[in-house]
Formats: structure tokens, sequence, C-alpha cells
């Protein structure tokens, strides 16, 4: 049995093909997404119909919500965060970073009875374009909470 003979030309059309779509996932693998707009957060989550508003520029990321902002470095290093209260001095030490296409906050917060939690956000954007917050806190002793947070963007 003889094997058919593949032109050329057809190699060569085979292999840009392939080189086309290869370049493609490669651009879409590292174009990092935009969190910036105003989110709302959806049901089922208590806080649903909350707005959220995110500025994103190539260093930075600002969340505002319910009258507080909050601004992270993307760069991974750490932000200390000192609050007075009336019983001693609340401590957060965040940090956010890329990975790939999501950002990453961690933050870690000491309370003045010596309470320790730690929280884990990932922030995406899902295939119908929403914003999508997958968040973990721990603390000792505790069993943790998780949540998957979607916000849809109002503008």
């Amino acid at each position: 049995m003889s094997r058919p003979v593949v032109r050329p030309v057809r190699l060569l059309t085979i292999a840009i093909v392939v080189a086309q779509a290869a370049t493609v996932v490669a651009i879409q693998a590292v174009q990092k997404p935009s969190f910036s707009g105003i989110w709302i957060i959806q049901p089922p989550n208590k806080a649903a119909g909350v707005e959220q508003i995110v500025k994103q520029d190539d260093k930075t990321l600002s969340i505002t919500s319910a009258g507080r902002t909050r601004t992270y470095q993307l760069n991974g290093v750490e932000h200390r965060e000192a609050t007075s209260t009336r019983i001693g001095e609340v401590v957060m030490v965040s940090k956010a970073a890329w990975d790939g296409r999501t950002i990453v906050i961690t933050t870690a917060t000491s309370y003045p009875n010596d309470m320790k939690t730690a929280e884990k956000e990932i922030w995406s954007i899902d295939n119908q374009g929403q914003l999508v917050i997958d968040f973990v806190e721990t603390a000792p002793g505790q069993t943790p909470r998780v949540m998957k947070i979607t916000h849809k963007k109002k503008s």
C-alpha cells in the first residue's frame, strides 16, 4: 500500500495555520484583563446589589466600596495598614500580584486580642465577562470561610 504524496505547499499552509493558532493562544495567555469599572455583587451573596468601583492601571488596583478605598501595588510588595480601635490596634499586611491572568491578593490581619486571620482573594474575569473573586479566610482553630463572589459590570 502506498502513502499519498503530500505536496510541499500543503505542508507549508498547515505549518502557517498551526503557527498562527499558537501565536493567538500565546497572546491571550500574556494579555492581562482589566478589572476597572463599576461592579455589582450578584446573588446568592449576602452583599448582592452592593457596588464596587475598581480602578486599575499597570501598577495599582484600587477598590472602593461602602466609602472605603483600598489600594494595592501589583508588584507583590507588602503594604501595612494599622487602624486604632477602642480596644487596641488592628494591623493588616496586604500584598497583591499578577499570577498569569489573575490577581492574587493576600492579607494577614492581627487583632488586639492576639487573634490572627489570613485572607486570599483570586480575581479573574470569567467567559461571560463577570468579575469573579474566589475568597478564602482562615483563622487558627476555625473552619475556613470560602466564598465565590460574582460581580456583573455596571459600566
